[in-house]
Formats: C-alpha cells, sequence, structure tokens
C-alpha cells in the first residue's frame, strides 16, 4: 500500500534518487534492479507516492545503505523512551500478576 502525498520530493525520495545517481543509474534501470518500472521510482523520488516498506528494505538490501539515518540526539529521545515504556510495561506486569 503506497501513500499519496503532494508531488514535492520527501526526504526519503531525495535519499533514493541519491542512490540512484550515485550508482549511475537511469530510474529504469535502477526500478528493473528492484522489480519495478521508471514510472514508479520516478513517482517515488518526486513524491507522488511514497515506496512500501518492502521496497525500501530491498533498496536497503540491494545498495547495502540504510535508508533512516537517525541523528545522535534523536538516538538518545528514543533509547529514554523504550526505557520507560518497558518501566510501565514491568509494572503493568507486576500490578496484573498481584490482582490474580
Amino acid at each position: 500500500m503506497s501513500i499519496v502525498m503532494r508531488n514535492c520530493p520527501s526526504d526519503i525520495g531525495i535519499k533514493i534518487k541519491d542512490i540512484r545517481n550515485k550508482h549511475s543509474l537511469s530510474q529504469d534501470r535502477f526500478g528493473k534492479k528492484l522489480g519495478l518500472s521508471g514510472k514508479t521510482i520516478s513517482s517515488y523520488e518526486t513524491g507522488r507516492c511514497a515506496p512500501p516498506l518492502r521496497i525500501l528494505k530491498e533498496i536497503s538490501g540491494t545498495y547495502d545503505i540504510p535508508l533512516v539515518v537517525v541523528k545522535e540526539e534523536k538516538k538518545q529521545v528514543i533509547t529514554e523512551n523504550i526505557s520507560n515504556i518497558q518501566k510501565l510495561l514491568n509494572e503493568l506486569c507486576s500490578a496484573f500478576e498481584s490482582s490474580v
């Protein structure tokens, strides 16, 4: 399933185009390597639609390039959020076990 966007390149569309250009491939050749058409690649790059997760994984695996890069500050916030969620889950499990 794709998400319809507003015809403006997204960060992911720009990243896809950068990967394609780095490998000196046309949209058609890039698409064929992924089992897609050049028109589909164009729609991803221009923001007409967003690629599904399986396509992002395919691009990442085929070109051995992470498509999502998280800044160090964001990693810290994400790590803290995960830690807080784990604490809450542990409290919920303890409360549930004591009520049984």
